[in-house]
């Protein structure tokens, strides 16, 4: 599973600038998540930006007192050396009806493709891109609280769908109770997720429910820790090694934490990976819990994860002798 973050994707970008030619005119952005990277190339190399429909009407992104090394004076009259950027490929399909568009427009461009990340099956469509990454495998900072499989995941919600309570409030009291009411939101996801696992006592939960419902968060299942008291909750172990069991017990392919220590806590005891919202990190299990796993599983894990230990370097060393045998490789 790969995870992507802002950090990440601008270390790519810097990656892609020197493979990029140095005679464009302009950067457009596919939205809208292609408006990052497309943003932090047009700004690195001094460039006006738009996005699509901009492209098609001749209309351009305002770069304020900015001086851009074009600044496409008369434009509409010439042909222009284009640069449409997009984070990622996946199956090709909106690229496909992208490049159907621009040849039914016979725009009178130079017009090439740049991605960060593609899938072996997405790289063919465009004439840049950074890395390969698995096919559905890959999640990105800017949209992992929307992705659809979220609906296969564990997610916290103190930290995650609001932000966590000060230790004012932490008194287990009224201070508390007016927290649970009136937090405001962090990150609200738009699908409906799997389960929602925190570390919130049993006794919140109609307060919990009530503010997932105000705030329009969809859910299957909400667990929650089976225990009266704050006191209890640490003789049994506290919420990391609780939420990590559960994650364990669950058909659920990712967790988000918010808290590191217990992102690793969780990650251990489940033998499985956790993503840290406040880090922006994976969290993975040691190699120790892994191979306990496998073990529970019988020999044919072992041999599953060699297989794909194989399958990555393989792809890895293919991507290796690619770039070592043309710097251009698309």
């Amino acid at each position: 599973m790969e995870f992507k973050s802002y950090a990440d994707l601008e270390a790519d970008v810097v990656r892609l600038l020197p493979r990029l030619p140095r005679d464009l005119d302009l950067i457009v952005a596919i939205p809208r998540s292609g408006m990052i990277p497309a943003t932090m190339i047009a700004l690195h190399m001094n460039l006006p930006l738009t996005d699509l429909k901009g492209l098609y009407e001749g209309r351009f992104i305002a770069s304020g007192h900015r001086n851009l090394r074009n600044t496409l004076d008369g434009a509409e009259a010439k042909p222009l050396n284009v640069l449409i950027v997009d984070d990622s490929v996946g199956t090709g399909a909106q690229l496909r009806e992208i490049r159907q568009e621009l040849a039914a427009r016979a725009l009178p461009h130079r017009i090439e493709i740049a991605v960060i990340y593609a899938t072996s099956a997405g790289a063919p469509l465009v004439d840049y891109f950074v890395q390969t990454v698995p096919m559905l495998r890959h999640f990105f900072a800017w949209n992992v609280m929307h992705h659809g499989a979220i609906g296969k995941w564990c997610v916290d919600i103190d930290g995650v769908l609001c932000r966590d309570c000060t230790p004012a409030e932490d008194d287990d009291a009224e201070r508390y109770a007016r927290f649970l009411e009136s937090v405001e939101p962090l990150f609200i996801p738009t699908a409906k997720v799997g389960w929602l696992v925190t570390g919130r006592l049993e006794k919140h939960r109609a307060v919990t429910e009530a503010w997932l419902h105000r705030h329009g968060v969809a859910f299957d299942h909400l667990e929650m820790f089976p225990a009266e008291t704050v006191a209890q909750r640490k003789a049994m172990g506290g919420a990391g090694h609780y939420k990590g069991a559960f994650y364990k017990r669950v058909d659920a392919g990712l967790f988000i934490e918010s808290s590191p220590y217990e992102a690793q806590e969780i990650a251990n005891t489940a033998a499985k990976p956790v993503l840290c919202i406040e880090t922006r990190t994976m969290f993975k299990p040691g190699h120790v819990t892994q191979l306990r796993k496998f073990a529970r599983k019988g020999p044919g894990a072992y041999l599953r994860y060699a297989k794909r230990v194989f399958d990555n370097m393989r792809q890895y060393n293919q991507n290796l002798s690619a770039k070592r045998s043309s710097p251009d490789t698309k």
